[in-house]
């Protein structure tokens, strides 16, 4: 009966410290935190997940593509 009793026990253990290491990976992934990386530029950022993986991402800029001026009527041609 004592060995059915530290079974259960270690089984518990074991699964607290699953659970827990599950909620360390995922508050890690939930909140990753910026990174410096001077040797890609500064048109890149960087965030660094659960301490083990660095993902970076090129920041662009984003411009118009059409360029409009102020609205001028245009003047019928006679024929």
């Amino acid at each position: 009966m004592t060995g059915s009793v530290w079974n259960r026990k270690a089984l518990i253990l074991i699964a607290a410290a699953l659970s827990g290491a599950a909620v360390a990976v995922t508050i890690g992934l939930a909140y990753p935190t910026p990174v410096a990386n001077p040797t890609l530029g500064a048109g890149w950022e960087c965030h660094r997940s659960a301490g083990i993986m660095t993902t970076c991402r090129r920041i662009s800029r984003v411009e118009p593509t059409v360029h409009r001026s102020a609205s001028r009527p245009i003047a019928a041609m006679k024929v």
